[in-house]
């Protein structure tokens, strides 16, 4: 999914998390569902090291996204690699 297009609110965007169990599986609905928004995040890998800006991907989700032991949802970049990110947006 490109990063600067928001997508419409759906349950695809709740695929990854660990409360995607409760949409229609578990439960009719996750409980999370109704209420969430549509967010733009910085995903990275547990595993990946945080100093590179093109490290973190930009996705949309649900602010309520969780994946435990998979990877970090961060609502801006670290303040060290904001300037890479400019940077480089700024030279493409």
């Amino acid at each position: 999914m490109r990063d600067d297009v928001k997508p419409a609110k759906s349950k695809a965007l709740c695929s990854g998390c660990t409360d995607d169990f409760y949409n229609g599986q578990g439960a009719a609905e996750c409980w999370l569902y109704k209420d969430a928004k549509v967010v733009k995040r910085f995903r990275i890998g547990w595993w990946t090291m945080q100093d590179k800006a093109e490290n973190f991907t930009p996705v949309y989700t649900f602010q309520c996204h969780h994946a435990r032991g998979q990877y970090a949802l961060m609502e801006q970049l670290p303040e060290h690699l904001r300037a890479q990110r400019l940077a480089k947006e700024a030279g493409a």
